[in-house]
């Protein structure tokens, strides 16, 4: 018996992103993403619209996440650290309240959105 492997089919089984293993991926992607916007905690919804996917190819992979700057501080817990003016004025919150030059901000718990979300790809969300 004689097996012959045509490698160009076969790179584009694996490779092409509308073959058969990229647009299993995609769909993989897409339930990763609709979980971790259902999970994302909600404060301004700016972190939540900017989670998406996007497919590259050579490999063939997909890529999954964010690009706002404090999205890692939501999906991990922070340890508590003290926040310092970068100038001759005071901290203030979005509401006028003013907190002095230094403030000991106690951390946060991680709310795993993310992570969680791919549960749903493994069989356990």
């Amino acid at each position: 018996m004689r097996v012959d492997l045509h490698e160009p089919a076969i790179r584009a089984l694996l490779n092409d992103p509308g073959g058969p293993v990229g647009r299993e991926l995609a769909t993989l992607a897409q339930r990763v993403t609709q979980g971790a916007k259902r999970r994302c905690p909600a404060r301004t919804g700016r972190l939540r619209s900017s989670i998406g996917w996007d497919l590259s190819t050579s490999p063939l992979a997909a890529d999954i996440g964010t690009d706002v700057s404090y999205a890692l501080f939501v999906e991990y817990p922070t340890r508590p650290h003290v926040i310092r003016s970068h100038g001759d004025w005071p901290l203030r919150d979005k509401k006028g309240n003013v907190f002095g030059r230094e403030v000991r901000h106690p951390g946060t718990a991680g709310q795993s959105f993310l992570r969680a979300a791919l549960d749903d790809i493994r069989g356990g969300g």
